[in-house]
């Protein structure tokens, strides 16, 4: 569907991101925008009724318009979901039925219709910035079916007005469309960048940026029965590797190895600093025995280290624990520091082997 951007530009998933963005973004000002139309409605409709030549038709639409921008503000509190909802309900029920009905009015007891009402209407749609061109479409093509039945159904002349609407709709497609696009890619654009500032360059993974952004959220969102198990891991005489076998083949290993960390079914594995790796999971257990063959899986790899007591690169872990329930006792420097002595303690006692701690009271 290459006439709609919001079907082609973005996959699903970062469509639904990029709308929910744009929701957020535009709720702010439509607070205002929603009070400012209930005074309007409020005033117009209390002067109709002090007037002696008012319609049922004015009165309704104008009572409708009120409750359904109360239902916006409510809604406004919601979910980004039930906003943009309230937002298609709004300008479907607003510029089909409530426009219908006064234009209705209007071409009956002027026996006339300017193209000016119309025309501003197709404008003003365009001009709510939540809506996509295929939504606002559905919009204007009710209010064209409006107005195609005052022409057939009633006396009333309003070909002329009709011929600028379809006018005006086709050049507001035109410009939606290229409005579409553009702010699409943009947010593409500035995804990209942010994968980027959270991406390690050379491995692929997580870079430390992304570590500390994230971190405290998987701590703080541990629910009951869940544990929390943090993995410091270092290769094994790396820069005798690079000594040894160059920097280029110690980029190679770098990146078989980020490749052999992100199998470890960790839910960030992150490269923390020139040969140093963590690896964060949370579990429904107390993963006892987590990264236990990592070793193993690594000698598999016979990347060659002569200076390693394999003859293979290797590489030593720490690895500590905390439980929902301990959470509050650490954060994430504590941890850090746990693992990064669990980590020497691996060294020390001989290297390519894992050692872990649990926090406890």
């Amino acid at each position: 569907m290459k006439w709609l951007p919001a079907k082609w530009v973005l996959d699903k998933e970062a469509e639904l991101s990029f709308q929910q963005s744009l929701n957020q973004r535009s709720r702010t000002n439509a607070v205002m925008m929603s009070y400012i139309l209930i005074t309007v409605l409020l005033f117009f409709t209390l002067s109709s009724f002090a007037a002696t030549n008012y319609t049922f038709a004015d009165i309704l639409t104008r009572i409708v318009s009120l409750l359904i921008a109360m239902v916006m503000i409510f809604s406004i509190k919601k979910s980004a979901t039930c906003y943009l909802d309230s937002i298609l309900l709004f300008f479907a029920v607003l510029f089909t039925l409530i426009n219908g009905l006064f234009f209705y009015s209007y071409a009956i007891n002027h026996q006339e219709l300017h193209e000016g009402g119309p025309m501003l209407s197709a404008i003003f749609i365009t001009a709510i910035p939540i809506l996509h061109l295929g939504q606002k479409f559905i919009i204007w093509l009710l209010l064209g079916v409006a107005l195609l039945i005052i022409q057939f159904n009633t006396e009333v002349d309003i070909i002329w007005s009709i011929n600028f609407y379809v006018i005006t709709v086709t050049i507001m497609t035109a410009m939606q469309y290229q409005t579409d696009v553009l702010l699409r890619k943009q947010y593409k654009y500035e995804l990209i960048q942010t994968q980027k500032a959270q991406t390690d360059k050379l491995t692929g993974i997580h870079n430390r940026y992304n570590f500390d952004k994230q971190f405290s959220t998987l701590l703080h969102n541990l629910k009951q029965g869940q544990c929390l198990s943090l993995a410091m891991i270092d290769i094994d005489h790396f820069k005798k590797y690079n000594d040894r076998y160059g920097h280029l083949m110690g980029d190679k290993a770098l990146v078989s190895f980020a490749q052999l960390l992100s199998n470890q079914g960790a839910d960030m594995v992150v490269r923390f600093g020139g040969e140093e790796f963590i690896l964060v999971s949370v579990s429904s257990n107390q993963n006892k025995h987590w990264l236990e063959d990592l070793p193993m899986q690594l000698k598999r790899l016979e990347i060659e280290h002569s200076d390693s007591a394999t003859g293979f690169l290797s590489a030593s872990a720490g690895v500590v624990s905390v439980s929902a329930n301990q959470r509050h006792l650490v954060n994430k420097t504590k941890l850090l520091t746990l693992a990064d002595r669990c980590l020497y303690q691996a060294k020390k006692a001989g290297r390519n082997q894992v050692c872990r701690q649990k926090v406890s009271n």
